[in-house]
C-alpha cells in the first residue's frame, strides 16, 4: 500500500505531546486504527505548538488538543465562552483557517483548576473558589511553573479577588505531593491528573467560570479531515471518555510504585470504555 492512502492498509501518523495522557490516547487511537485495517507510526513528545503546526501541515494525521488551547494560543481569544459555543466555534475556525477537521471532543477535560486536600477544605468549609477567597489571605497556594504566568491565574484572580499569603513553585510531579502533604495548602491542579482522587483532592468548583475550558479533542489533519477508516476508527472514543476512568488511566502511569506503560494503560482504558484495544 502506497503510506498515505489506498484501500489496503494505510500508514496513518498520530501524534502526541509530551506528558503521559497524551502518550496514553495516542496508544489508544493507534490500537482503534489498527483495529479498521490501517497501520500506524507515532510522533510523541512534541510541543504544544509544535504539534499544531505539524498536524496543519500534513505532517500527523491525527492528534488530541484541548480546546483551551487552541482557543488561547492558536485563535490567539480571550474571551471566556461556554464550553458549547466554544466548541462550535473552535470547530468552524479550524476547518475555515486550516482545514483540520474537529472530529468531537472525548468527554474528559483537563484544565487548570485549584485543589486542596479534602479534608482541609472542609474544615475551612471551602467547596468553591469563592469560598477559598474568604480564607486566602491566610494560605499558601503552589503552582508548575508557567500557571502564575497564564492568563488563567490572571483571570480567576481577577474574577475572586485572590489575594494569598504567600506562593510556590513546583515541578507538576512534586506539587500534588506539596499538597497532600501540607506543605501548601492549594495547588492549581491539571484536573485530568489521576493524582487528585489518589491524593483525595478536591477540585474547588468555579462558579464565575474564570477557568477555560479544556476539552480533549480529536483532531485530523486536512488531507485525511474526509479519511472515512480513520474516522471511523475513532469515532466510538468520542464522548467514551469519562473525566475518572482517565485520572485512573494516567495515574496507572504516573504513580510511584508498579508502574504501567502508556501502551498498558491504553489497553485498560479501551477495556473500560468497550472498545477494541490490539
Amino acid at each position: 500500500a502506497s503510506p498515505y492512502g489506498g484501500a489496503a492498509a494505510a500508514a496513518y501518523v498520530v501524534g502526541a505531546k509530551s506528558f503521559s495522557e497524551q502518550y496514553i490516547l495516542a496508544d489508544l487511537m493507534s490500537a482503534q486504527i489498527r483495529a479498521a485495517g490501517g497501520t500506524v507510526a507515532q510522533r510523541t513528545g512534541l510541543g504544544s505548538a509544535v504539534a499544531f503546526e505539524a498536524l496543519a501541515s500534513d505532517d500527523i494525521d491525527v492528534y488530541v488538543d484541548y480546546s483551551g488551547t487552541i482557543w488561547a494560543n492558536v485563535m490567539r481569544r480571550t474571551d471566556v465562552p461556554p464550553r458549547g459555543p466554544m466548541l462550535t466555534e473552535i470547530g468552524r475556525w479550524l476547518e475555515e483557517r486550516h482545514g483540520v477537521a474537529m472530529l468531537g471532543a472525548l468527554g474528559f477535560e483537563n484544565a487548570y483548576g485549584l485543589a486542596m486536600r479534602r479534608d482541609r477544605a472542609e474544615s475551612l468549609g471551602i467547596a468553591t473558589i469563592g469560598d477559598l477567597a474568604a480564607h486566602a489571605g491566610a494560605l499558601e497556594i503552589g503552582g508548575d511553573y508557567e500557571f502564575f504566568a497564564r492568563p488563567e491565574w490572571r483571570a480567576v484572580r481577577t474574577a475572586y479577588g485572590l489575594e494569598f499569603a504567600s506562593r510556590r513553585e513546583f515541578q507538576s510531579t512534586f506539587m500534588y505531593q506539596a499538597v497532600a502533604s501540607g506543605e501548601v495548602d492549594v495547588i492549581s491542579a491539571f484536573t485530568s491528573d489521576g493524582r487528585i482522587a489518589a491524593n483525595d483532592l478536591l477540585v474547588l468548583a468555579d462558579p464565575l467560570g474564570a477557568m477555560l475550558p479544556y476539552d480533549a479533542i480529536v483532531l485530523i489533519a486536512p488531507r485525511r479531515a474526509r479519511d472515512e477508516r480513520l474516522r471511523r476508527a475513532l469515532e466510538p472514543l468520542v464522548g467514551a471518555i469519562p473525566l475518572e476512568l482517565m485520572q485512573e488511566a494516567n495515574y496507572r502511569v504516573d504513580r510511584d510504585q508498579a508502574k504501567q506503560t502508556p501502551a498498558a494503560a491504553a489497553r485498560w482504558l479501551a477495556g473500560e470504555i468497550g472498545v477494541r484495544a490490539n
